[in-house]
């Protein structure tokens, strides 16, 4: 079983673990606390404050209004800037473009969840997602006969189309729930060279589950830990062990 695996070589493209204030933190707008700053720059150490422009549209009777507004982020990155955190008054999140592990992005996420926490005593969030975006890209005769390293049930759709239905994109999307948690799991084939049909062999398995209910701050640990449980089942139902092997499969009590 994997219960409990690490991937040595994992097709990993983007980790994202986010949260959404329920009302604005106007603070952040002026400026980003000592503690926090440094909280940040422990694993962040690169700084690039931005103002970004946000465009607003609004109906009024028979009328539709716009205005554009600017809003401060923060944005911290890792020496290698494989890594990033960005910090805003309505919301928070960390990218991973270079992914060590769980427990790495965990530490970083429950770092600064406390320190906003002490700096923000009683912040509610509105939502909290975590997010990750496996695209295997393997060398294949058939770029579209993925049954070696996907499990079969999940290319069922696939298995409807002859050899003469040329496909140019293939994506199913699946929206599960858990209780409280939702998780949106999008599979197929996306083919970047699409609208022409599938040549290059690449597949996706991009899961997200989040918390989309008010909750506090410091409650988004324990849904880190469910969203990752269920996001971790659900990916290894979706492979076979040819592709484990292709990851250099180990499990962590090893």
């Amino acid at each position: 079983m994997y219960e409990q695996v690490c991937y040595q070589k994992p097709f990993l493209k983007e980790v994202i673990v986010r949260v959404d204030f329920a009302t604005p933190v106007e603070k952040l707008e002026k400026s980003v606390p000592p503690k926090l700053f440094r909280t940040i720059a422990q694993n962040f150490p690169i700084v690039e404050p931005a103002d970004v422009l946000m465009h607003e549209v609004a109906i009024e009777g028979d009328s539709l209004r716009s205005k554009n507004t600017s809003m401060k982020q923060w944005s911290y990155f890792s020496k290698d800037r494989g890594q990033q955190l960005t910090l805003a008054s309505q919301s928070f999140f960390l990218q991973y473009k270079k992914y060590n592990s769980f427990e790495d992005t965990k530490g970083h996420f429950d770092a600064v969840v406390d320190a906003m926490n002490s700096a923000f005593p009683g912040t509610m969030a509105s939502r909290f997602g975590l997010r990750y975006i496996n695209q295997i890209d393997l060398p294949m005769h058939n770029p579209s006969e993925w049954g070696k390293y996907i499990e079969k049930k999940l290319l069922c759709s696939r298995d409807f189309f002859d050899n003469d239905d040329a496909i140019a994109r293939l994506i199913s999307i699946a929206e599960l729930k858990y209780g409280d948690m939702d998780v949106r799991f999008q599979f197929g084939m996306p083919n970047p060279d699409y609208p022409a049909p599938v040549k290059r062999p690449l597949f996706v398995l991009d899961l997200d589950a989040s918390i989309s209910q008010a909750h506090d701050l410091k409650d988004v640990m324990t849904y880190m830990d469910d969203g990752h449980r269920r996001i971790q089942t659900l990916f290894e139902r979706s492979i076979t062990e040819s592709l484990r092997e292709k990851m250099n499969a180990k499990l962590v009590n090893q």
